[in-house]
């Protein structure tokens, strides 16, 4: 798969295309995959081999476990039903974005949608040696196709009860809808990215800085 560079406020990291992972919160990271290009709304998830690739870019899944996702779900009923679940819960992660940015509380639909997904994966404790010790371990009674969302719904439970909504914020562009929790030191990242979005903002506000100078001046600037 191809790979590209991206650099931001959290760093650079090779990002699989044509999924950002921008978001530093698995559950923002899913909602992201709505994005505009060229000014129209793209959807970057198309089906149930999109959304495993999307989980592999996340680091929610490894290749060895996308491929054997692929090899149990692609192309059947479960496979198509976590896909139309995956569906759902973007839409309602990003509703809960949208409230939580303006400083509203999560929607009932929404907690609903997070909380069926973590009931998907009941779980029991066992201990398991290490070395001359035990440890627990949680298990899965069962493995199914819906196992693949819970991590995304265990990190809109962890936003929606220990998150600081200050620090949700959407793009500080206008034209682009995705959004990303703030883990910079002094909690002041305004964009997705400083290589797209950040950067197109201070071309313009030196283009509008350049353009009243010169109107000052009496001249409009070259190349207007």
């Amino acid at each position: 798969m191809k790979t590209e560079r991206q650099k931001d406020s959290g760093g650079t990291r090779e990002t699989p295309t044509p999924f950002r992972v921008l978001g530093n919160l698995a559950c923002l990271d899913l909602v992201n995959t709505e994005a505009i290009s060229e000014g129209a709304p793209v959807n970057l998830l198309r089906g149930f081999g999109d959304l495993l690739a999307w989980l592999e870019a996340a680091s929610l899944l490894t290749d060895q476990e996308r491929r054997r996702a692929a090899e149990r779900w692609e192309g059947t009923s479960a496979g198509r039903a976590i896909f139309r679940e995956a569906i759902a819960l973007r839409g309602a992660l990003r509703t809960s974005a949208e409230r939580l940015t303006a400083d509203k509380s999560a929607p009932a639909d929404a907690v609903a949608a997070i909380n069926r997904v973590l009931a998907s994966r009941p779980t029991y404790r066992q201990l398991v040696r290490r070395g001359s010790g035990l440890v627990s371990r949680t298990q899965s009674v069962e493995e199914t196709a819906l196992h693949l969302l819970v991590p995304v719904a265990e990190s809109a439970a962890w936003l929606l009860e220990h998150g600081d909504r200050t620090l949700l914020r959407r793009c500080g562009n206008p034209r682009c809808i995705l959004y990303f929790y703030d883990t910079t030191k002094n909690a002041r990242r305004r964009w997705c990215s400083m290589a797209r979005c950040g950067s197109r903002a201070k071309a313009a506000a030196y283009y509008l800085r350049r353009h009243r100078r010169s109107r000052r001046r009496g001249r409009t600037p070259r190349g207007s």
